[in-house]
């Protein structure tokens, strides 16, 4: 075997001592990044988040170190995160799925009445199916990739009359958060009014509105018991919320801390199923326990409200195409 000359043995040792030096540096590189979420502190949604980064703080041996902003910390509205997470003025972000449509329309499918009512459904079908489907749109045109897709729980009615059926609904004004709750309340006879959730209270106090939709743990959260007395359980539609990682971000961080991103975020989407459904089941006992009648619409009622709410799905397919099609029917498979 030919032997290495001097040169050739001095410049191997220099790669290899260059080599090893780069692992080293990389593997005692910080990262410090910005996280924000437009929730409030005391949010469920936020102190999940809070244990995600801090759990992600610990296993990297403090490598990769997050600061997680609320509502009101950072310059941003809800509909503003997307862009601020492309552009890179946070690395990590919650983004409500319902506040990407005017980027995303094409993406928010769990806006469709009834397109999923079911928590365990979401969690345990929908979010995996969905995921090959979202998350390539996200990364080719904002540079985003979801590393956590989770739900809110269903929106509900809660009124300041007893509903017993769909034509107590007539006549009736209520507060709604999107587009879709709308045009349910004009199909059913009634009306939906945008309404910011600071203003909802106030307006049910006078009479301004009937009623609203919201989420048990929401309503807790407003302490809508003090004002309405009655709610109406129909699943209307659950809230697809991410967790999203700018891309160049993810891609910056050493091979080992990529992985360890990765693997908890699939660590955690079981935390954020369990909290997210105890949470839930706990804030309508809440409700009930402080005098709040419920009642739980009967199947020939929600067959008949999927019924005559299937048109806002199929117009929502048309105007937005292929993609919209394919995740609307890829939802509603794993949900049903």
């Amino acid at each position: 075997m030919e032997k290495l000359n001097r040169r050739s043995i001095v410049g191997f040792a220099g790669a290899c001592l260059l080599g090893a030096l780069t692992s080293v540096t990389q593997a005692q590189d910080t990262f410090n990044w910005k996280m924000f979420t437009a929730l409030g502190t005391s949010d469920v949604g936020t102190q999940l988040h809070r244990g995600f980064i801090e759990d992600l703080d610990k296993a990297s041996n403090g490598r990769l170190k997050i600061t997680l902003y609320t509502a009101g910390e950072l310059p941003y509205k809800a509909t503003d995160v997307l862009r601020a997470t492309a552009t890179r003025q946070v690395d990590m972000a919650h983004i409500a799925g319902g506040f990407m449509s005017g980027d995303l329309p094409q993406l928010n499918a769990f806006s469709i009445p009834f397109s999923c009512t079911s928590l365990q459904a979401f969690y345990d079908k929908a979010a995996p199916a969905i995921a090959p489907i979202v998350d390539p749109v996200m990364s080719e045109k904002f540079g985003v990739t979801p590393l956590i897709h989770w739900s809110n729980p269903a929106q509900q009615i809660f009124s300041r009359t007893p509903i017993e059926g769909l034509d107590s609904l007539k006549g009736l004004k209520m507060r709604a958060w999107n587009r879709e709750q709308v045009q349910t309340m004009e199909i059913l006879g009634g009306s939906g009014v945008s309404i910011t959730p600071a203003e909802v209270i106030p307006a049910l106090q006078r009479g301004v509105v009937d009623g609203a939709f919201t989420a048990y743990v929401t309503a807790v959260a407003w302490k809508i018991q003090d004002v309405v007395k009655y709610g109406y359980a129909i699943n209307f539609t659950l809230s697809h919320e991410l967790v999203v990682i700018n891309d160049a971000a993810l891609a910056e961080l050493p091979e080992d801390l990529r992985t360890l991103v990765n693997n908890k975020a699939k660590e955690w989407s079981t935390q954020y199923r369990d909290k997210v459904i105890d949470a839930s089941e706990k804030a309508r006992t809440t409700l009930t326990d402080a005098g709040m009648t419920i009642t739980d619409a009967d199947q020939p009622t929600l067959d008949k409200l999927r019924e005559v709410t299937a048109p806002i799905g199929d117009d929502w397919v048309k105007a937005n195409g292929e993609i919209a099609e394919k995740l609307l029917a890829t939802v509603r498979q794993s949900c049903s």
